[in-house]
């Protein structure tokens, strides 16, 4: 394994936060670091992380609206005793149209890094994120811990500013 990085990779690597992260962590060595860069911008990797966790955020939003559509479509069904085509078009319309979103974000956003069945399989409702991220991020175990430690100090990240969004004490 080489220890030195190209110009084109230290470009690359600057501008992806995953990156950034793993080349600043103190938990690996300078060799496992020079790897993880080189597959994380020889690959594509970082922006697979990318469209992993907006389809993550994705999901959860579907979710949401899922939770209230459907709910909502059974009770006014059994109030107005009508259960046809016509009740059953807007969660048929929002589960095709999510799907199709999906379908067109994930492959503007990840063309030539992954095949059509992938990109098939990443567009289905609530897997997209996990599929992705197990397919591609996880095989190397070295690469799967890095994942793992970027999203636990994300996650992190994230409920920091919302405590402090809703803290008394800032002001």
């Amino acid at each position: 394994m080489k220890g030195s990085l190209s110009y084109d990779e230290k470009c690359s690597c600057a501008k992806s936060t995953f990156c950034i992260y793993v080349s600043q962590s103190q938990d690996f060595e300078k060799l496992e670091k020079d790897y993880l860069v080189k597959t994380i911008t020889n690959n594509g990797f970082s922006g697979i992380l990318y469209v992993s966790s907006v389809l993550a955020g994705w999901a959860i939003v579907a979710g949401i609206i899922d939770s209230v559509l459907f709910p909502g479509i059974i009770v006014y069904a059994i109030f107005h005793g009508v259960v046809d085509y016509k009740v059953l078009t807007p969660p048929i319309l929002f589960l095709l149209g999510n799907i199709l979103a999906k379908l067109v974000y994930i492959t503007y956003n990840l063309r030539g890094k992954v095949k059509l069945l992938d990109i098939l399989i990443a567009a289905l409702p609530y897997a997209g994120s996990a599929y992705l991220l197990r397919e591609f991020l996880v095989k190397d175990k070295l690469m799967r811990k890095a994942v793992t430690m970027y999203l636990t100090s994300r996650k992190n990240d994230v409920k920091k500013k919302i405590l402090d969004m809703f803290s008394l004490n800032s002001q």
